[in-house]
């Protein structure tokens, strides 16, 4: 039965050898009809390789409270309405007395506008719908009315692009999700764009002090942001400039520890292949941690020490075939940090 279940694997691989053998010989470009079948009836994917940097925009569902305030009111107390109420870090206020808040004029507005009538606030706090209610006051120093909230509704960074899927149009990047910087929870999005982007400076990282790409967000939109997760972002492409550049997707199991490269964009404003050593591979079932990387290429290490921020969806490339992103970078050891199995990024964008 072994030598069996051998012979069938591999007159499957021979038969995908020759079928792209066949579609290189004719067009110069692997077809994006050309399907391989692997051991087990599973389709291989193809996906067309990122590794450019892209501009981030994310509005989130609702606006997300970053803090509260206490203020002196026109009684000369201080007080604090929004404390008072329940209202904590790291909710998300969805409507108020039946009106949507759909960013943060129009809760600004509903206070001001409230006369100092109380209002019922509807939020989400842990993944459930609360009810409070909110008594604004005036401020002794503007006689305005206020809630003594701190809050956001956007957010706006840069990354880098980890694949596209030319059949659905499916794109994905980062690798791990996007979480609030002062509450440290995963934003619940509405919705965004990526955009194109190019690199205004490089910090190098350093033991104890990670680098970060520091980049201008352009003009152009790639595509609609539809998901936040913890294994990055997806969504759908809306523009794509030439022909992809298409690679096989490796399976988690796939994966070996050894030599790889990764793709990216830190000088010259074209991305480029730089060597990496893929440490330890580790679980599928975790979210974005599957494999320790270590930068082993020299230009990389001069020009940016290892890692950085912004290098996050990097893809990975190993014998040929895309196998993952990067993620993380070790804040003690920047030369090293972790990736994600593309298959993992697939599973989360629904593909």
């Amino acid at each position: 039965m072994k030598k069996r279940h051998i012979l069938r694997r591999s007159l499957a691989l021979l038969t995908c050898l020759a079928a792209l053998f066949s579609a290189f010989r004719g067009f110069g470009a692997v077809p994006q009809t050309i399907k391989c079948v692997l051991a087990g009836g599973t389709d291989r994917k193809y996906l067309a390789l990122g590794g450019e940097l892209v501009g981030i925009r994310l509005r989130t569902r609702g606006v997300l409270v970053v803090g509260t305030e206490s203020f002196v009111a026109e009684n000369g107390g201080s007080v604090s309405p929004a404390a008072k109420a329940g209202i904590k870090k790291g909710d998300l206020i969805l409507d108020i007395n039946g009106q949507t808040v759909a960013d943060n004029r129009a809760l600004t507005s509903l206070i001001s506008e409230s006369g100092g009538g109380t209002l019922t606030v509807t939020l989400e706090r842990g993944g459930k719908t609360k009810t409070v209610y909110l008594t604004p006051q005036k401020t002794a120093a503007t006689g305005l009315y206020k809630g003594g909230l701190w809050i956001r509704d956007a957010t706006v960074g840069v990354g880098t692009l980890t694949f596209t899927d030319p059949v659905t149009g499916t794109l994905a990047a980062l690798g791990h999700g996007v979480s609030d910087a002062d509450t440290g929870e995963l934003l619940t999005v509405s919705d965004g764009e990526i955009c194109t982007a190019t690199v205004s400076s490089v910090k190098k990282g350093a033991s104890g002090s990670p680098g970060e790409i520091t980049g201008l967000i352009g003009a152009n939109t790639l595509g609609e942001i539809t998901q936040n997760r913890t294994e990055g972002i997806y969504g759908t492409l809306s523009y794509a400039d030439g022909a992809p550049e298409l690679y096989p997707m490796a399976t988690a199991s796939e994966v070996r520890t050894g030599a790889a490269q990764i793709v990216c964009t830190v000088t010259g404003g074209e991305k480029r292949f730089y060597d990496i050593e893929i440490m330890k591979l580790g679980s599928a079932a975790s979210a974005d941690k599957n494999m320790v990387l270590r930068v082993t290429d020299e230009a990389l290490l001069e020009s940016t020490g290892g890692i950085v921020q912004g290098m996050s969806g990097s893809p990975i490339v190993q014998n040929g075939m895309l196998v993952g992103a990067v993620t993380h970078v070790l804040v003690s050891d920047p030369k090293s940090g972790y990736g994600i199995y593309a298959e993992n990024m697939l599973k989360a964008a629904g593909g």
